[in-house]
């Protein structure tokens, strides 16, 4: 919120204003070289981005909590302090607008208006130290111009630039790369090859480029943003051969850059030498020996069934190329939590059940607007609902696809990252894994007569889905892994009791870490939950693309021990 004050200013008094600017940057600049005081440990500087350039702004760590000195923002942000200091308070002021700080107090008073922040600020040795959230919140009140805090990656921008958010992430499939950028608010880029590089530049003052966890290949070795320019440079592989590319846009007014890598193309194999012979005289032809006539095979009676083919035939296709493509008519999206179960909380005071409920009508909004498909949610509102209903719901509604929304949450406050889970083949014992096993039973219908109807037990529906599902999480991991932070085990089986009676493909989404304070943030950004909506949508689209195809390939149902901060028993 930018509190709307007017200032005009002469030529005269403007060439003054910044030529004090630049004198307060120069010296605000020197103050980065002060050695900090004891009891503070230096953290990573965050980067002030203006339409001037880029400054650092220094930061130190204090009782585990991430703060800057108060002296150090005086510059950067016009700020002045009070020379009237009381005990325990601390007065700012910018133009006509005053700051009111206390000493081990969370709320501070940014022109009469009370602005909550995560931390307290803290006075050591005559200084005064702020937590970065204070530039986030309380600043942009007393600003003339935009300002904006950016924890994940560091960045303070500010004034009427254009800082587009980049997350960028590579997969490869076989022989073949495929390097997504999700970028907003949405600039198109452009992509010059040179040699063995591509050089993506952005119509933007600065970038905000995501960390990106990728492991080099043959492919694609890394990828850097240019410090100084709107620029992302991707170094290339040895056997990299060609790309295409595509712009699509994406929701929340982003676009997504989509380059597919392809290898070198093998050279084609030398033929085969011949040597020239000289043909060999054919020998004198046999006569035909006449043989008894066959006896004439009846005809089959019209009707009669083919003969069954003898079992192993190579020439015959697999019963599961035969079986009918599975089509994707709807989704059924459930919202973990609600009511009072909340669910798990983050530092901030985010809650998962409200987290997650954003995030369902989002994904249904789009899937409905986008694809056309018919879509259920276990819960529409904050309200109950049990474990079980959840699949019930899914399953009296025929949906297609389950999939069950949730965050995380740590005792290490550095977890972070989205994980897909299905169900997992341990649950079943020996005798349950055995489908024939279940029963067949006559029901009457009406009219007279029976029909037979396979009977399964609730808790097995899921059993005979479990190859389904375990490709069914394995595109919802792979397309959120290009959008979002991913943990080291960002696909995994375990025994969500929500997934259990789904009588369908079904996997659960942890999107992230809430417990962690950067990631609260992001999961509650639109932003955030825009680049999740965009994965689940293309993962859906991407399912069902292959549903229609047939699947052919068998897909692996053991994707290894999980090694996740939720514990395995815990009920979704």
């Amino acid at each position: 919120m930018i509190k709307p004050t007017v200032h005009v200013r002469t030529p005269v008094q403007n060439t003054t204003h910044m030529l004090n600017r630049r004198l307060q940057l120069a010296a605000y600049g020197l103050l980065l070289l002060a050695v900090p005081s004891p009891g503070q440990t230096p953290d990573q500087a965050l980067t002030l981005v203006t339409s001037e350039g880029r400054d650092q702004l220094q930061t130190v760590t204090l009782d585990g909590r991430r703060m800057v000195a108060l002296d150090r923002l005086t510059g950067p942000f016009d700020l002045t302090i009070s020379g009237e200091r009381r005990e325990n308070s601390l007065t700012l002021s910018r133009d006509d607008q005053v700051i009111v700080l206390t000493a081990n107090e969370g709320l501070v008073s940014v022109d009469g208006q009370l602005v909550s922040l995560p931390s307290p600020p803290v006075e050591q040795n005559g200084a005064w130290y702020v937590p970065i959230d204070f530039i986030g919140r309380a600043l942009p009140l007393v600003s003339d111009e935009p300002l904006e805090l950016r924890r994940r990656s560091g960045l303070v921008v500010m004034g009427n630039i254009r800082v587009p958010q980049v997350v960028a992430r590579y997969r490869r499939t076989g022989q073949q790369g495929r390097l997504g950028f999700m970028v907003t608010p949405a600039i198109e880029p452009t992509i010059e090859q040179q040699d063995d590089r591509f050089v993506i530049t952005f119509d933007a003052d600065a970038l905000d480029l995501a960390p990106t966890n990728l492991t080099p290949d043959s492919l694609v070795v890394g990828l850097a943003a240019d410090q100084n320019r709107p620029v992302v440079t991707v170094e290339l592989g040895a056997e990299f051969g060609s790309y295409s590319s595509v712009v699509e846009p994406a929701l929340g007014n982003a676009i997504e850059l989509v380059i597919a890598l392809k290898p070198v193309a093998p050279p084609p194999p030398e033929p085969p030498r011949t040597t020239l012979q000289r043909p060999a005289t054919p020998p004198p032809a046999a006569q035909p020996v006449p043989q008894a006539p066959a006896p004439s095979a009846s005809p089959a009676p019209a009707g009669a069934p083919a003969p069954r083919p003898a079992e192993g035939d190579p020439d015959l296709p697999a019963l599961s190329e035969l079986a009918a493509p599975r089509a994707i008519r709807a989704i059924a999206i459930d919202p973990g939590h609600g009511g009072s179960d909340t669910g798990t909380s983050g530092p901030g005071g985010a809650l998962e059940k409200d987290v997650t409920l954003e995030v369902a009508r989002r994904l249904r909004n789009a899937i409905e607007s986008q694809l056309g498909l018919r879509v259920v949610l276990t819960r529409t509102s904050d309200t109950n609902v049990a474990l079980d209903e959840r699949a019930a719901i899914a399953n009296n509604n025929r949906a297609d696809l389950f999939i069950s929304l949730h965050v995380n949450a740590s005792v290490r406050e550095t977890a972070t990252g989205a994980e897909v889970f299905y169900l997992s083949l341990a649950e079943y014992d020996d005798a349950a894994r055995d489908l024939s096993a279940l029963a067949a039973e006559p029901i009457p219908v009406v009219g007279g007569g029976s029909r037979i109807l396979d009977i399964v037990p609730w808790e097995m529906a899921q059993l005979r889905y479990v190859e389904e599902s375990a490709r069914w999480a394995s595109t919802v991991a792979d397309e959120l892994s290009l959008r979002l932070p991913m943990s080291p085990r960002g696909l995994q089986q375990a025994p969500f009791r929500v997934l259990v009676g789904a009588n369908m493909p079904a996997a659960l989404v942890e999107l992230g870490f809430i417990s962690n304070p950067d990631q609260e943030a992001q999961l509650t950004s639109p932003t955030f939950q825009t680049a999740i909506v965009n994965g689940l949508l293309r993962s859906i689209i991407r399912y069902r693309d292959e549903a229609a195809r047939g699947f052919m390939a068998p897909m692996p149902l053991d994707p290894g021990t999980p090694e996740t901060a939720t514990p395995p028993g815990r009920l979704q």
